[in-house]
């Protein structure tokens, strides 16, 4: 765009949120956010309201420049503009796949009644607004005020977990574990299992490179879509990317997604047709590499 128009704009969307005359509707819709954890990379939050109503919710990294509790109409609509866009993105990929039952904004993109939500791949030792407000879905326009919250994630992950591993035929299962044996339900992780001639061309020799490599090409933190609880994949070349292999040896990797990369454990099996079955615990010979 060029900067002569977008100088423009800004200079119109903060006359439009200063205007004292601004008229937005407010229903007396109250939005709740009951933080539960922060963490080195994630968030987790609990979201209500006191009546019926579509809310938007949102997170960003803070600006020491900006308040938007003095700017609420236009943070608002630059939110609301910010997710419409999004959802366009997402309408677009779909209409172009032949897909034309496609959800409307309000189901999308906005929120409806109590919500548990985790917000990821966040950055440690980062400050963060936690945000939002009351959408009318049909004029897509606010009504409510904004509640926001500011946050600082930690400087490293405040949960101690590590993940236990059963293979089983064609399936693979995930366990993240804590100090005492309990499987954990909230905490965000991801995983890959790849191929052991994959690595072959790769000319990497040693545990810890093999782990960053691993994780790095195949686990892309900015759009990762993680994993919580229990995790069982069938390994059939449909219901995954992988189709296991009578003979060939694979590597799964674990690892927290809570900043950095860590808890990180690689195991390594040898898949021997439909009666495979081995169990891994991290402190196993099999985990090969751990930060």
């Amino acid at each position: 765009m060029n900067k002569h128009y977008l100088y423009i704009l800004l200079a119109a969307l903060l006359a439009w949120g200063c205007e004292p005359e601004a008229k937005w509707e407010e229903k007396n819709i109250e939005i709740t956010m009951d933080i539960q954890t922060v963490s080195a990379g994630y968030v987790e939050c609990n979201f209500s309201t006191n009546k019926d109503a579509y809310y938007l919710i949102a997170i960003e990294q803070a600006n020491d420049d900006y308040d938007p509790m003095q700017h609420q109409k236009q943070f608002m609509m630059l939110a609301l503009d910010s997710a419409n866009l999004q959802y366009m993105a997402w309408r677009n990929l779909l209409l172009k796949e032949g897909e034309f039952n496609i959800a409307p904004f309000a189901s999308h993109s906005l929120q409806y009644g109590t919500i548990n939500k985790f917000f990821t791949g966040l950055i440690p030792d980062e400050d963060y607004w936690i945000y939002a407000f009351a959408v009318n879905p049909e004029t897509l326009q606010p009504v409510s005020k904004l509640y926001l919250q500011r946050i600082t994630t930690t400087e490293e992950s405040v949960v101690d977990v590590h993940f236990e591993y059963r293979v089983k035929g064609r399936w693979d299962y995930i366990y993240p574990v804590d100090s005492e044996g309990n499987i954990l339900t909230d905490f965000p992780y991801v995983a890959t299992t790849r191929d052991s001639i994959v690595y072959d061309a790769t000319e990497i020799t040693a545990p810890e490179m093999l782990i960053e490599w691993m994780l790095y090409m195949f686990i892309d933190p900015e759009s990762a879509t993680p994993y919580y609880g229990v995790q069982a994949i069938e390994n059939d070349g449909e219901h995954s990317h992988l189709y296991f292999e009578e003979g060939h040896t694979y590597y799964t990797g674990i690892c927290g997604f809570d900043g950095p990369f860590k808890q990180a454990t690689i195991y390594k099996f040898r898949w021997n047709g439909e009666d495979t079955e081995y169990y891994f615990y991290d402190t196993d010979e099999a985990n090969i590499a751990k930060e």
